[in-house]
């Protein structure tokens, strides 16, 4: 027997993007359901550590982190050269934290505004009722389930698992990625480490490397490559033993995907948006993309908001998102007295001068 749900919001994915825009979707009163494929316990464990750059959380109205969830505060970082130790200095503050317990964070913030989390529910198919999704039918544990909505939300993470199955005439691209465009990583956590290492935020450009902190006097010596995990580990070994020859104790090895490549050309359709690593959204020049599908999640949040209650959720009335989101990461800053061209030079500066901080 088929299960049926009927709600003004479906979200695909339970992870940072999905869980805030649910939370932001549902505090703007619209009945939201949210399907995960895992347990929601077990998000975020696969890489445990990772940074939120100290400047987002009042951009995106989140608390900031706290107890269990943070790990350590560091208000600048290092850039390493190719080769020898004249390093950079980078006055660019970060928040490092536990995944897990901030994603949880999200959904109880999320689950306390209304929105509905289905766990070990795997999105098979959509549903498109004259040329515009009209919802998804999914597996779970408890069998078939059919989620009628007018608005899809694919947050389901690099797979994509909603925009790879839309129909060519939606207007959103619809391939997967390829290895090609996606950057393997591979995370070891050291402890007890002998000799002289670099603590803190360290980040090796050329290597597309790090070494950042862990629990306690512990590090995270990671890289992310294109082409397979075969690759990313020989560059990662190598890398080792060029820049850390210590003596160590491996707690533990992870590894995980990230996009490496430019978003869809468009991230509407009829009754549909999508956002996050599902959208290849990260930041180019870091390939970190939390914060990037945070942008777009609160553009898309607004821009649904406005046209659920219209009752017009058409590519057309979703368009805005696209606009916003693509100048400039949902820059909404403008400088008094400055002619359309002059903001365009200035907003592209700014860019120039965020890849700079980063040392990209």
């Amino acid at each position: 027997m088929i299960k049926r749900i009927e709600t003004d919001v479906v979200v695909v994915g339970a992870g940072t993007a999905g869980a805030y825009f649910a939370w932001r979707i549902a505090q703007a009163g619209f009945k939201t359901v949210v399907l995960e494929r895992q347990r929601l316990e077990e998000l975020g464990t696969d890489i445990g550590i990772f940074h939120v750059d100290g400047i987002r959380f009042a951009q995106f109205g989140i608390p900031l982190p706290t107890g269990d969830e943070l790990v350590g505060y560091y208000p600048d970082g290092r850039a390493w050269p190719p080769d020898g130790d004249d390093f950079k200095v980078v006055k660019y503050a970060f928040y490092v934290m536990e995944k897990p317990p901030f994603i949880r964070r999200l959904q109880c913030y999320a689950t306390l505004a209304g929105a509905q989390f289905i766990e070990q529910a795997a999105a098979d198919d959509v549903i498109v009722e004259d040329g515009a999704l009209a919802g998804l039918r999914a597996t779970t544990g408890d069998g078939e389930l059919e989620v009628r909505a007018r608005l899809v939300a694919d947050c389901s993470g690099i797979s994509s698992a909603v925009r790879t199955r839309l129909l060519d005439d939606l207007g959103v691209e619809n391939d997967a990625i390829s290895d090609d465009d996606t950057l393997f990583v591979i995370l070891q956590y050291w402890d007890d480490i002998k000799g002289n290492h670099p603590t803190g935020l360290n980040f090796y450009p050329f290597h597309k490397a790090f070494c950042n902190p862990s629990y306690g006097d512990g590090a995270i010596l990671g890289i992310g490559q294109p082409g397979g995990y075969e690759h990313a580990d020989q560059m990662h070994q190598a890398f080792l033993a060029e820049r850390f020859p210590n003596q160590h104790r491996l707690v533990k090895r992870c590894q995980g995907r990230t996009p490496f490549r430019r978003p869809p050309y468009s991230l509407v359709g009829n009754g549909f948006v999508v956002m996050g690593d599902a959208a290849f959204m990260t930041k180019p020049f870091s390939g970190e993309g939390v914060t990037s599908g945070f942008t777009a999640c609160q553009i898309a949040a607004e821009i649904a908001t406005a046209a659920l209650s219209k009752g017009d959720v058409s590519r057309a009335a979703l368009w805005p998102y696209n606009t916003r989101y693509f100048r400039d990461q949902g820059e909404v800053r403008r400088t008094p007295g400055a002619t359309p061209r002059r903001r365009r030079t200035l907003a592209a500066r700014r860019e120039l001068s965020l890849r700079a901080r980063h040392h990209l």
